[in-house]
């Protein structure tokens, strides 16, 4: 098998930055450093890095950063470019690796030798053929992303049923490559065909095989699972101290202590003193966050530092965590509104509370009601997920006891929070943490609290939570992991 050039994520960091070189970008000895110390190889670039990354690793030099933004392209696009040279049968039998498995089927046997094979991309069905000519985004529709799908596996199936996975990579990029505007709109742009195409191969082997044989290989080669841990620490879903915050210079116990007294003393009043608050805050900030990431409860931060019972007080706190030239609340607004029409669109099939928006549009005809839809697209969003907005905002009595950012309606009542007149608690832990105005602004609240509180998101709304984090704000914190195939489908349909 032959390639015009290494694939990406094959590189070493070493391999990675002489490239880099030879593409005629000098790396000096601090850039060589960042990559080093922060594993910045082949597979992290072909994942995708964003541009504050690439910003960290060529900080001051706007031309470095789009020079290696350029040769990232550019070597993605010259890889995909593949030929795979036949293997000669001779040497496919006498090599150990390239064995058969012992099936008792003759025929699966045959299969599974290694035969030549040539990534051309076929002609696909005459109705998806038509689609791809003028080049619609026909991988949006389920129905012809499978077509796409069983073309690409009867002709890989020709030469053999159990393909490496560095074909079932070479095939995805060879179709990206040929049709661009298939691209997933996140990761590295081919992952979900990928996916895709290893578990069509999977589905279509699993007949093959009798059970016995399908438990022998899974004793063999199978991954066993580990319990989940029902441990009280697991109970408090905080997530792993991973980052390290310094003391600020000048500022110890007693300067700290000083700045929390002046703090509760102007929580105390009618009328703080906002510069003076803002000021505090920030000095104790790094102080703060050390406090959190050591297991410090969400009960005692807020005795400690009372500002954080208020929304402005999350807002300030969550651009002091992840600084950016715009506020968060605009940044989640705009980044939200991008995807508004498609989620409104998409989620009247899938959620019940959809009929609430509509009755609450009718409703709101005579009037001028702003930000009805973006409230009534943040209700939604969670369905397109498959994932309940219950966990998330309840309307049910009592006091919510979720260890979890939870909004508890004060009206009880969907279709007036979606018109925008209903007030609104943000609990945390069984705790009523703030009041909010209206349900944007409380939704946006509890969205802060995961990162400010340090909690790990829910399973029933993880999908939700990432894309809202990844995409609508962009924020990529250390250790997490790449999006999960289904995260980027649904965003391939709402971009």
């Amino acid at each position: 098998m032959s390639v015009n050039c290494p694939f990406l994520s094959s590189l070493s960091t070493d391999e990675l930055l002489q490239k880099t070189i030879e593409a005629g970008i000098q790396i000096n000895e601090e850039e060589a450093r960042k990559f080093r110390e922060n594993d910045v190889d082949g597979e992290t670039v072909d994942c995708g890095l964003t541009e504050a990354m690439v910003g960290y690793l060529f900080d001051g030099s706007f031309k470095k950063q789009l020079k290696f933004q350029q040769f990232v392209r550019q070597y993605k696009e010259t890889e995909t470019t593949v030929v795979l040279e036949p293997v000669p049968v001779e040497v496919a039998q006498s090599s150990e690796e390239l064995q058969p498995h012992p099936f008792t089927d003759p025929s699966v046997e045959a299969a599974h030798r290694r035969l030549p094979l040539v990534t051309v991309i076929p002609t696909f069905p005459k109705d998806v053929q038509a689609r791809l000519d003028t080049k619609e985004p026909c991988h949006t529709i389920p129905k012809v992303r499978n077509k796409i799908i069983r073309t690409l596996y009867e002709m890989m199936a020709e030469y053999t049923l159990y393909p490496t996975n560095a074909e079932y990579i070479q095939v995805a990029k060879a179709l990206i490559v040929k049709y661009p505007f298939l691209r997933d709109k996140e990761g590295n742009g081919y992952h979900t065909w990928h996916m895709s195409l290893k578990r069509k191969f999977k589905a279509e082997r699993a007949p093959l095989v009798s059970d016995s044989e399908v438990r022998k290989l899974k004793e063999k080669f199978g991954h066993s699972k580990q319990p989940r841990s029902t441990s009280a620490s697991t109970s408090l879903c905080r997530k792993s101290a991973s980052v390290a915050y310094e003391t600020c210079v000048g500022e110890d116990l007693t300067s700290v202590e000083a700045h929390v007294n002046v703090l509760k003393n102007e929580y105390r009043k009618t009328h703080p003193d906002i510069l003076t608050v803002k000021d505090r805050m920030a000095r104790t900030f790094s102080w703060r966050r050390r406090e959190i990431m050591a297991g410090m409860s969400v009960e005692d931060v807020l005795t400690k530092y009372p500002f954080l019972r208020m929304p402005a007080g999350f807002f300030d706190e969550i651009e002091r965590i992840h600084p950016s030239p715009s506020s968060f609340c605009h940044r989640f607004r705009e980044g939200f509104a991008s995807v508004l029409p498609n989620v409104l669109k998409l989620a009247k099939t899938k959620s019940p509370l959809a009929k609430h928006y509509t009755e609450a549009r009718q409703d709101a005809l005579a009037d001028d009601i702003p930000g009805i839809d973006l409230r009534a697209g943040l209700i939604l969003l969670p369905s397109i997920f498959r994932e309940k907005i219950e966990h998330y905002i309840t309307v049910r009595e009592g006091d919510p006891t979720s260890p979890f950012p939870t909004i508890q309606l004060m009206d009880k009542d969907w279709k007036t929070a979606i018109i925008g007149r209903g007030l609104s608690v943000v609990n945390v832990d069984g705790m009523d943490v703030c009041q909010c105005t209206s349900l944007d602004e409380a939704f946006i609240t509890a969205f802060c609290m995961y990162f400010i509180f340090n909690i790990a998101y829910p399973p029933p709304l993880k999908n939700t939570l990432t894309f809202l984090q990844r995409r609508i704000v962009n924020i990529v914190e250390e250790g997490d992991k790449p999006l999960p195939v289904t995260l980027l489908r649904m965003i391939n349909l709402l971009y």
